[in-house]
């Protein structure tokens, strides 16, 4: 019989934790980025320049988002700052259907974000889905079926 503890080793504990990763997710830091070509690189340090490839303002997110087309939005996670699935389900439409906001393809922020108070899949009628992570500060990361990003802010 196999024991993966033998006596007086510590006991594992396995923690569950549903929070997505803080922040913009990894591949996402450079989209809408590509490297400047004259730009000094140095081994020993974690700074790059490049240029954003599209400045334009797309305006609201529902200018990006096919809302006609949306079958449901399925949220995997959201925080304590919401008393329930209801406050949610308010907070994820009114930014869908505002009228206010920018959307870039590229990031236009730079200050780090805490783990995001909503994350959610989008799914489409066509059966497509994109992935969206909402933080109450009002930034929105949404990646479309086609694998873009965009950056929302200020609805």
């Amino acid at each position: 019989m196999f024991s993966p503890l033998q006596a007086g080793q510590p006991q594992i504990t396995v923690i569950f934790d549903a929070r997505p990763d803080p922040g913009i997710p990894r591949e996402a830091r450079s989209a809408g980025i590509k490297p400047e070509p004259d730009s000094p690189s140095s081994s020993g340090s974690n700074i790059s320049f490049g240029i954003v490839t599209d400045l334009k303002d797309y305006g609201p997110l529902r200018d990006i988002i096919d809302r006609a087309d949306i079958h449901a939005v399925a949220v995997r996670y959201y925080d304590g700052s919401f008393k329930d699935i209801r406050e949610v389900q308010t907070f994820v439409t009114s930014v869908l259907g505002s009228e206010k906001g920018s959307t870039n393809a590229f990031c236009p922020w730079v200050e780090m974000l805490p783990v995001p108070s909503v994350e959610a899949t989008i799914r489409f009628a066509s059966g497509r889905t994109g992935k969206w992570l909402l933080w109450r500060q009002g930034r929105s990361v949404y990646r479309d079926p086609d694998m873009k990003w965009w950056f929302s802010y200020g609805w």
